[in-house]
């Protein structure tokens, strides 16, 4: 993650060259939020300039309105995509144009890979969303991972789930996953964590395709709408204890940081709840949430905001 994050200064834009391609959503795709740590704030107006430097991987093989990797255009019923943008609107610990700024570094440099696999989208009506950590293969494609999460800890942690789903036009909603997943997120290395996102009951509320299924929010100039797609998840006390956050000179556990004691080096448990300067907000029991706790009782911190995806190549 960006050294930014550790040095406590806002992250820098991407850079970038790209072409304007691609179809707008039929929405018109008016989003007010962006990736890369800033806000769109209005349509989109900019050409886009997909992500480039040292960093970007095969920075050539970006383009479209969405500079997406792969068009979804001859595969409208199965469209494979990539979250390229993540906006974070609560809890306030990682709604932060810093964390925002961080996570955005991380995924256009492909460190942070959440893959997005739509089956059965022939028609409005049911379908299916598989959703979970993708490792990048060497020639630009994408694959979820199966038992292959390190110790400590579950080694299937990172497989990926499948939802109920529903598609009205080009936009999808899921049911609440009944069940839990971690995306990763990796150091320059791609090898080294730095830390692990553990998701419960996740829903997609909305996704907002193109007219070529292969953007969900176009990018305006240099940073991404991320109102085309909403989603809502929980992170568990209990898992968010067993995570780390590590990027130097931060390293505490992922429930410290996200409770808003990210300077502490104690368990987040030493710490009365009351005194959290983030409460959790709700209550996860056997892969089910609900929102209706006391804080003494709730156990989870709700997560909620918005992401754009792009085509990709998920290989099975």
């Amino acid at each position: 993650m960006c050294a930014a994050l550790s040095g406590l200064i806002a992250c820098g834009d991407d850079d970038g060259g790209g072409t304007d391609s691609g179809t707008p959503g039929t929405d018109g795709g008016g989003g007010e939020d962006g990736g890369g740590g800033e806000d769109a704030g209005e349509p989109m107006v900019d050409p886009p300039e997909c992500p480039s430097g040292d960093n970007i991987p095969d920075e050539g093989g970006l383009m479209g309105a969405c500079c997406y990797r792969v068009s979804n255009a001859d595969r409208l019923a199965n469209p494979e995509f990539r979250v390229s943008a993540l906006r974070i609107t609560e809890p306030t610990s990682l709604s932060s144009a810093l964390v925002r700024g961080a996570l955005n570094d991380a995924i256009d440099e492909e460190r942070f890979n959440w893959l997005i696999r739509v089956g059965g989208a022939e028609m409005d009506g049911a379908i299916t969303v598989e959703t979970g950590y993708g490792e990048r293969n060497m020639d630009a494609t994408f694959a979820f991972t199966m038992g292959s999460a390190p110790a400590p800890g579950d080694p299937d942690r990172w497989n990926p789930l499948t939802a109920d789903a529903t598609l009205a036009s080009e936009t999808i909603t899921t049911d609440a996953l009944s069940g839990a997943f971690t995306v990763p997120i990796f150091e320059d290395d791609l090898e080294t964590l730095s830390l692990e996102l553990p998701l419960q009951a996740f829903e997609l509320q909305m996704a907002n395709m193109s007219e070529d299924r292969s953007c969900i929010g176009l990018r305006d100039g240099r940073v991404y709408q991320t109102s085309e797609g909403t989603i809502r998840t929980y992170i568990p006390i209990a898992d968010a204890m067993a995570g780390r956050v590590i990027i130097p000179p931060i390293d505490t556990t992922l429930c410290n940081f996200v409770a808003g004691m990210a300077a502490s080096s104690d368990p987040c448990t030493d710490t009365p709840r009351a005194d959290w300067p983030v409460p959790p907000n709700a209550l996860c029991e056997d892969g089910v949430c609900t929102e209706t706790c006391d804080v003494a009782d709730c156990n989870a911190w709700r997560i909620a905001g918005g992401f754009a995806a792009h085509g990709v190549e998920i290989a099975d």
